[in-house]
């Protein structure tokens, strides 16, 4: 019986005796990408969305909506990074407030295309104004990149890190 098996039968762990311990692992890039992330998505959910009723995923979906003014969930669901269940649950949360609307697709009636209403393209602006002006205090200050070279950075990063068939038309490393 090797010492090793001795030290798991007997339930205790013991060190190897002359060994350097191995450096504890360090958050990277894009851990720390990630974490930054779900902070100031959290903080603007609770400053700036919360009083609207609105979730950062319901926000940003409202918004690509309103920006693309027709198009189709499976896109939606590919460019916000969400799943189609999640889609679904955001997507009826927002017609059933009368934000956007679900329709047939003009040429093939078997797809579903999805529009924004008048009231939802006025939520869309007044939010997005708000999580702007919050955005550029969080950017503001000495030492901060340009907010626009950072989002640059970040556009290429998610178009590289996507499949090659879940790219949406028009976005790449621009």
């Amino acid at each position: 019986m090797s010492a090793s098996t001795r030290r798991q039968i007997a339930g205790v762990y013991r060190p190897p005796v002359n060994s350097r311990p191995a450096p504890p692992p360090r958050p990277d890039a894009v851990a720390q990408l990630c974490r930054t992330a779900n902070t100031v998505r959290a903080h603007l959910e609770r400053t700036v969305l919360r009083e609207a009723g609105m979730t950062w995923t319901s926000y940003d979906v409202l918004v690509l909506i309103c920006a693309r003014r027709v198009v189709e969930p499976r896109a939606i669901a590919v460019e916000v990074g969400i799943a189609k269940a999640t889609l679904t649950n955001t997507l009826s949360a927002l017609v059933d407030r009368d934000l956007v609307r679900r329709q047939l697709h003009e040429r093939d009636r078997r797809r579903v295309v999805v529009r924004p209403t008048q009231a939802g393209l006025d939520l869309a602006r007044e939010l997005q104004r708000l999580v702007h002006a919050r955005q550029a205090e969080l950017f503001a200050g000495p030492g901060m990149p340009p907010r626009d070279n950072i989002a640059h950075v970040l556009r290429v990063v998610a178009a590289r890190s996507r499949p090659d068939d879940a790219t949406p038309r028009g976005e790449g490393a621009r």
